[in-house]
């Protein structure tokens, strides 16, 4: 079974004997790919999921993966069209047992090392079900597939099976987003109390979400030596819900933002550095940095946010203008 079955990632301690491991090594030592599956055990679904079939069949144009766990595994598999009248019904729904009856295995020689199982003929058992109440955290069992398959298994986590699709729809209709292809780029941003841990270290830092709460005069130190175009230097202070934070604009970037950017501005930040706070420049009174903003720490002083126009070049986006912005608005533009 070791020869025949592996998993995309792996939990330590986890039991490898399992009936979806079981019927996996089966499979793939059958040669017809279809098995009869003796003494079936109930899975539980965990994900029922439509798209757009590659072929019409009758009046249902659309194909179902169906994502399964014993407890053990999770295998996500082809429901046959046979079985679409189940889906439709509601039989075959999340959070139910079934019992796999009848089973192949599918090798699409379109795509390298990308092959599924085919679920043919099931039972529908318990509606709710009673192996799912026993599995503290459903996403943290491995994904069961088969060995020399695991590349595709995860380029593929988010998309249909059948490889001519590339995304899924939702269950019961065509207007809603379904899958991780719809997340807001917003959601992936980091907090400003996040940034300590990162500062010195080789990653780039996630995007921000920030709103100026104070804004400093332009400052300008030309020398007739420096060779720079535009000597200038803006600080700024911006807050989240985690706390305080300075940020400084250099060079070209001050001609081209400066004026855009006052109190209540939002910016989406990203391609930024971190550097040592300067300790002797001035900083805002606390009243002035927080009035208005329930932030749980009332400040970050130890490093600054570096907006630059090249070595990186930092990209800025500006949300909304408000001068006196509610916290509580501003929180609900940050969930994305």
């Amino acid at each position: 079974m070791e020869d025949s079955a592996s998993c995309s990632s792996t939990v330590d301690g986890l039991p490898r004997e399992s009936f979806l491991a079981r019927t996996l090594a089966r499979l793939s030592s059958t040669q017809c790919l279809n098995v009869s599956a003796e003494g079936a055990a109930p899975v539980a679904v965990v994900a029922l999921q439509r798209y757009l079939s590659e072929k019409s069949e009758g009046l249902d144009s659309y194909s179902y993966d169906v994502t399964v766990t014993d407890g053990v595994w999770r295998a996500k598999c082809l429901v046959h069209p046979s079985l679409n009248g189940l889906v439709h019904s509601n039989s075959l729904r999340t959070g139910g047992d079934i019992d796999i009856t009848q089973c192949s295995f599918v090798y699409d020689e379109r795509v390298l090392g990308h092959g599924y199982i085919c679920v043919e003929k099931l039972r529908c058992g318990a509606e709710r079900s009673a192996l799912l109440s026993r599995v503290k955290d459903v996403g943290a069992l491995p994904m069961l597939v088969r060995r020399g398959m695991e590349c595709s298994a995860a380029l593929r986590s988010d998309a249909p099976l059948q490889v001519s699709r590339k995304h899924y729809l939702s269950l019961w209709n065509n207007d809603d987003p379904e899958g991780d292809i719809w997340t807001s780029g917003f959601s992936k941003i980091t907090l400003l109390c996040s940034l300590e841990s990162c500062f010195r270290k080789t990653w780039k830092p996630l995007p921000l979400l920030v709103k100026i709460i104070h804004k400093s005069r332009l400052r300008y130190y030309g020398k007739f030596e420096l060779k720079i175009d535009y000597p200038y230097q803006a600080y700024f202070e911006v807050a989240d819900q985690s706390g305080t934070m300075s940020l400084v604009l250099w060079n070209e970037l001050c001609p081209e933002f400066y004026q855009s950017l006052s109190v209540g501005t939002v910016l989406y930040i990203q391609n930024y550095t971190l550097k040592q706070s300067y300790s002797n420049r001035s900083h805002p009174s606390e009243p002035q940095c927080i009035a208005g903003l329930n932030v749980i720490s009332p400040c970050v002083c130890f490093q600054e946010i570096c907006l630059n126009p090249r070595n990186p070049i930092s990209f800025l986006t500006l949300i909304f203008k408000v001068a006196d912005l509610p916290f509580y608005i501003f929180n609900s533009v940050r969930g994305g």
